[in-house]
């Protein structure tokens, strides 16, 4: 039998494993040379870019709710209530010495009782020739509390000055209640900052004065009262101004010490003890 001939072995080539690795993993040419392509610096395929923009809007997603969420939580906790501003002042110091010194209390919400109260201590009965000086202290409604300024006292009692009188005198004031021999009376001092704008102010203020003091004032003292007028009057050898009833009998006056200090009394005898006592130690 003759000698079959050889056959040639099959040499392996880069283009045959190329095809063999396509038929195995089912591809074709032009997705082998796009991956390359991708590799190489180029596009990425059309899946990969799609998985970009889902992470771009994801992410978008995620800020709007963080950024909702936010402002959501602002809002509640500036409506949340906060806990109230204590508010705290130091009295005024006395303008002379005195028997005694008290703090009166009142609420914000009902300013009408610092008018009871001062009628209330007018009506107690003390050994005469004693000067009470008070301390108004206010009671805020949000919690706190401070002392009057004297524009702050006027306003609370309803009294009502001309603007010139307010914006002349200055926070500090000393309310007082004068227990005389002959008398119970009420009696304020305010500080000024000029004598020729409190003296008109005052002028101006004689022809409703006795309207704002009259819960200080006894029925029979305001009988008629609207018949009469201030007129000029010397006090412990101040100049004074004082209105009286049919008898006579002061029943308001003010006087202005040292060009500096409004004093205003119910009685002839407040406005005698507050001046001796100014006379004797001026204030400082």
């Amino acid at each position: 039998m003759a000698d079959e001939p050889k056959k040639i072995p099959n040499i392996r080539t880069l283009k045959t494993d190329a095809e063999r690795f396509m038929k195995e993993k089912n591809i074709s040419s032009l997705d082998i040379a796009r991956s390359a392509y991708a590799a190489g610096g180029g596009y990425l395929p059309e899946p990969a870019r799609l998985s970009i923009y889902k992470i771009i809007a994801f992410s978008a997603v995620i800020v709007i709710l963080l950024g909702t969420g936010g402002y959501f939580i602002y809002k509640f906790w500036s409506q949340m209530p906060r806990s109230p501003v204590i508010e705290i002042s130091k009295p005024y110091p006395q303008f002379f010495p005195v028997e005694d010194e008290r703090v009166l209390e009142f609420s914000e919400a009902v300013p009408g009782t610092l008018l009871e109260t001062l009628k209330t201590e007018l009506g107690k009965s003390l050994r005469f020739d004693t000067v009470i000086h008070f301390q108004i202290k206010l009671i805020k409604n949000l919690g706190g509390e401070r002392f009057l300024e004297s524009a702050e006292f006027i306003k609370t009692l309803k009294w009502r000055p001309p603007q010139a009188f307010l914006d002349n005198t200055l926070p500090e004031f000393n309310p007082l209640i004068i227990y005389g021999q002959e008398s119970k009376s009420l009696g304020v001092i305010f500080k000024v900052k000029n004598f020729e704008r409190a003296l008109a102010s005052l002028f101006d203020w004689e022809r409703t004065m006795h309207l704002d003091f009259a819960p200080f004032l006894s029925q029979e003292d305001l009988k008629n009262i609207s018949r009469f007028s201030f007129q000029d009057e010397i006090i412990k050898n101040n100049d004074a101004r004082v209105l009286k009833n049919a008898q006579g009998k002061i029943i308001l006056g003010y006087v202005i010490f040292n060009k500096q200090y409004v004093i205003i009394s119910t009685s002839r005898e407040g406005l005698e003890t507050i001046l001796s006592r100014l006379i004797t130690l001026p204030p400082r």
